[in-house]
């Protein structure tokens, strides 16, 4: 299908000729796709998780040290990323969201650039339409989550699965745009071990697909494995205390998190991913390779997604995003989708940016009840969470401006703490664990006193601990909340500051 006819295809009418030139321009019309999804997407905020990770960047440019300073589970590479973010927005004097929402367009437009010369044989037509929905998909469908590790992953798969499927056609490929696209697809693939199936899966199926032909050190191979190796290395050397003090707390400690049940996990994004990727695998002998290497991919998110089994919608970004690039590159092939599926197609084509719309316009958090909690706060107050959603701080911290005193994000590990302390024989290294957490929680707070403590009690029925009496168990933590009186007692309990606390003479480090 030539381009002029894929634009006789459309809708006549009065532009035709300029439908014409728009489809033959596959690039200028992904990357202005991007431009405008980025533009509406500055004035917009973050998620939780990376407003605390545009936090501990701050933090580690102001002096402190990740996983002794700060107490976080994830490896470091996330956070790493997020250092060049906040020099660029204190830079350029702006605010830190906007720098990461730009530089996250500026990923999707060289991934799309990539994907481009690595589809040059496509018809551009087609490649109009693949590569135009592939920038809604990149930039607009995790609206409410830009910035996580799912969409830097999905980012940096597309290219890379272009270019596996290239290999798979003994297409020549150049060196630099070879290197470029794997050093860009490892960086995401090690944001998480769980991503690691994705390049392994598309190893095997390029072996498969011409086992005399097959080469293992190629230039793309080479960029993925030395990226990995640069990043041990540099774990050891600059944050040896993931290794030390984080892997044995998330072996001991991070399995009370996640879905309660099985079907929990089922969620309308994980659905949704799940129908295109069966769409895909039962037109397995119509896929083109760029299709046949995304659908792969996107069973490889699947499977990583039910192995993390925390029922996050954001864990679906990749499978429902490599899924749906698949479908729509299926869809615009001549003779792609027999006449009932192709249907079907467009509908599930638009799914997945329905159910982001409606998570954009229906926020759980902050909830009024949370607005309320904060009322009357200005920014750089200094604000203090107990409780075992982290989300609850941090859909409110960095947005408002507050200054943030403690070393843990929220406190999850009391799930598995209490849960620890209902048994008939209690693990004591949960409840060691326990007293540990409690007494850094009043250092930290007497280091940098909450003006209000916002606390989480949790009602009868709902799936969370209520960790205050826990806390109150502990006389100094007692003695510290003596210090405030009650301001609501609701699901989230205030308490405001009414005498100076005693500040401690030495070893306190500035976190807020």
């Amino acid at each position: 299908m030539s381009a002029a006819s894929t634009a006789a295809a459309l809708p006549q009418m009065p532009f035709g000729r300029l439908a014409a030139i728009v489809v033959s321009r596959p690039l200028r019309v992904a990357l202005a796709v991007t431009a405008l999804a980025t533009a509406l997407r500055l004035v917009d905020t973050v998620d939780s998780d990376v407003a605390w990770q545009l936090w501990i960047a701050g933090r580690i440019h102001a002096g402190a040290h990740l996983y002794r300073d700060i107490v976080e589970v994830n490896p470091p590479l996330w956070f790493w990323l997020a250092i060049p973010v906040e020099r660029l927005a204190a830079v350029l004097q702006l605010p830190i969201v906007t720098a990461l929402i730009f530089t996250v367009g500026m990923a999707v437009a060289l991934a799309l650039w990539a994907t481009n010369r690595l589809l040059i044989d496509v018809e551009p037509g087609r490649r109009t339409f693949t590569l135009g929905y592939s920038a809604l998909v990149l930039m607009a469908m995790p609206w409410m989550h830009v910035g996580q590790r799912e969409q830097i992953v999905l980012i940096g798969t597309l290219p890379y699965a272009a270019l596996i499927a290239a290999r798979s056609q003994k297409r020549t490929v150049p060196p630099f745009l070879a290197i470029l696209v794997g050093a860009g697809a490892a960086l995401g693939f090690a944001l998480k071990h769980y991503f690691l199936i994705v390049p392994a899966l598309l190893e095997l199926w390029l072996f498969t697909s011409d086992r005399k032909s097959w080469r293992p050190l190629r230039p793309e191979t080479l960029s993925l494995v030395t990226v990995g190796v640069t990043y041990a290395a540099a774990i050891i050397a600059f944050a040896p205390e993931w290794l030390t003090n984080v892997v044995p707390l998330l072996r001991l400690a991070y399995g009370a998190t996640g879905a309660p049940t099985f079907w929990g996990l089922f969620g309308p994004f994980t659905v949704t991913g799940l129908v295109i990727l069966g769409l895909c695998a039962s037109q397995h002998r119509r896929l083109a390779p760029f299709e046949a290497t995304l659908s792969v991919a996107a069973l490889g998110f699947a499977a990583a997604y039910f192995i993390q089994s925390k029922g996050w919608a954001y864990h679906t970004i990749p499978m429902v995003g490599c899924g749906s690039i698949a479908l729509v590159s299926l869809l615009t092939q001549p003779g792609g989708l027999p006449g009932s599926l192709r249907l079907l197609a467009p509908a599930l084509l638009a799914f997945p940016f329905l159910l982001a719309a409606d998570d954009e316009s229906h926020p759980a958090l902050p909830s009024p009840a949370l607005l309320d909690a904060i009322s009357g706060l200005n920014k750089g107050d200094t604000v203090g969470f107990l409780t075992t959603e982290a989300a609850l701080p941090w859909s409110v911290t960095l947005q408002h401006g507050y200054r943030y005193p403690s070393r843990y994000m929220g406190y999850w590990m009391m799930s598995a703490i209490i849960r620890n302390e209902r048994l008939g024989s209690p693990d004591p290294r949960l409840t060691a664990l326990g007293r540990q957490i409690i007494t850094e929680t009043v250092e930290d707070f007497r280091c940098m006193p909450p003006q209000r403590i916002v606390v989480w009690r949790p009602r009868r029925g709902e799936h969370a601990f209520d960790i205050l009496p826990i806390f109150l168990r502990d006389p100094k933590f007692a003695k510290l909340l003596s210090h405030y009186r009650v301001r609501d007692r609701t699901s989230l309990e205030t308490y405001e500051l009414v005498s100076a606390l005693q500040l401690p003479k030495s070893g306190c480090l500035d976190l807020g």
